[in-house]
């Protein structure tokens, strides 16, 4: 390039400026001598070590405290004025759901904070940066939706001027306390409210044995002052009175027949049943069914058949329990079948089970209704039993043979009768 080609240097301030500064350096040179000169000059470089050795210190520090940030077991954000997250640790990331650096520059309240604590979570923050607070729980969302606890603690980074730079977050996970803590309050809860369950029954269960004792004192002395009567002990008696005497008495039974269940009903809900099982054997416990049920099924023109089972064939139960239960299914196969019907009992067994079978041909059960029977207080033909009972036979008789380690079912077709199967071990259970 000629000398002609290069543009002429335009003479400014600056120009002068940097000529004056480079003739300035000029004269300090040449009044330093060798030596002098010599020594700045390794003085210089000796700067430049030490300069380049702290800044290499600074960045293995920056790299040891970030490495240890990333570690921590816990989240820690940086988060932007605007909300925008600055900066997430690996390990806060991971307890998030996280992977590499999706959370940077994410929305923090609408990705992180759930629905419904936003507000109360920016009042927290700004508690904790004057001081009002030192930490709150919050609950924050993972990447697949779930909820986790943190105990959450904020501080605030301002630039020179004064203006928020960014929040730092550090959050400590919490959720295994905090399912701790409900488990002890369900716990508690549980327990406080078993303790008022049992009290609640111990009360139902007083009431009940005084009211029963109350209720059966006059009913005894009804029936038995009826019969003295019946008997003529009191004098000659008319048939039309020897009816209503009997109507008496056959009230005076039904009465302490609804007692007597809502007694053993209580005592089944109270754990206050006890059992005294034993070998029973199966043909004697029929055969005193008979003797029992004789009169009613004479009364209403039924006839009644019982199978006869192996004389050896033995259940492991109570026999007062066991009777309770067949006599009360047979009671009720004599209530539900009319004039004419039939009604048998009989047995079978296997190898661990004895099976008790009570069949009627009378009005039947619909099918859904089935199950509804043996709960407490349903009647299924209300307008057959009004003056029945309480409903409670069948859900006793069920309940009783549990207890036993047995079953009651029940099959039936609405208008051709049902079938009650009762099912006990045959030995000891285990």
């Amino acid at each position: 390039m000629s000398a002609e080609e290069i543009a002429p240097l335009e003479y400014t301030p600056e120009v002068e400026r940097l000529i004056r500064r480079l003739s300035d350096t000029e004269r300090e040179l040449q009044r330093l001598g060798a030596g002098e000169l010599d020594a700045v000059v390794d003085h210089a470089s000796a700067t430049t070590i030490v300069l380049k050795s702290a800044q290499q210190a600074i960045l293995q520090s920056e790299a040891r405290f970030r490495d240890l940030i990333n570690r921590c077991p816990a989240l820690v954000c940086e988060i932007s004025p605007d909300g925008r997250i600055l900066f997430a640790n690996d390990a806060g990331r991971a307890i998030l759901g996280y992977r590499s650096r999706t959370l940077e520059n994410a929305p923090w309240w609408t990705t992180v904070v759930p629905d419904g604590y936003r507000h109360s979570a920016q009042r927290l923050i700004a508690e904790v940066a004057h001081g009002d607070v030192t930490g709150f729980e919050l609950p924050l969302r993972t990447h697949d939706g779930a909820i986790r606890w943190f105990f959450v603690n904020t501080a605030n980074r301002y630039d020179d001027r004064g203006a928020l730079q960014m929040v730092v977050v550090f959050a400590v996970d919490i959720t295994e306390r905090k399912q701790a803590e409900a488990a002890a309050r369900e716990l508690a809860e549980a327990q406080l409210a078993r303790s008022e369950a049992e009290a609640s029954n111990k009360a139902k269960t007083d009431f009940l044995a005084v009211m029963s004792h109350e209720l059966r004192t006059p009913l005894n002395a009804i029936g038995g002052y009826a019969e003295l009567i019946e008997m003529g002990l009191r004098g000659p008696v008319t048939p039309a009175q020897l009816e209503d005497l009997r109507k008496i008495r056959r009230s005076q039974r039904h009465l302490l027949g609804l007692i007597n269940d809502i007694m053993n009903f209580a005592r089944l809900e109270t754990g206050h049943v006890s059992l005294e099982p034993r070998d029973l054997s199966v043909n004697e416990t029929l055969a005193v069914l008979d003797a029992l049920t004789e009169p009613q099924v004479a009364s209403k023109g039924i006839r009644y058949m019982r199978g006869r089972c192996d004389p050896g064939l033995t259940a492991w139960a109570d026999e007062e329990k066991t009777r309770q239960i067949l006599i009360n299914l047979v009671s009720n196969a004599i209530k539900f079948t009319d004039h004419g019907g039939e009604i048998s009992i009989d047995c079978e067994a296997d190898a661990s089970t004895v099976y008790f079978h009570v069949r009627d041909t009378g009005r039947g059960i619909p099918a859904d209704k089935l199950e509804a029977i043996f709960e407490p207080f349903v009647q299924v033909n209300k307008r057959f039993t009004r003056d029945e009972g309480v409903g409670l036979g069948l859900a006793i008789s069920r309940d009783l043979a549990r207890m036993m380690h047995g079953e009651l079912t029940a099959e039936s077709m609405l208008g051709a009768g049902s079938h009650f199967t009762l099912t006990l071990p045959r030995t000891k259970p285990v």
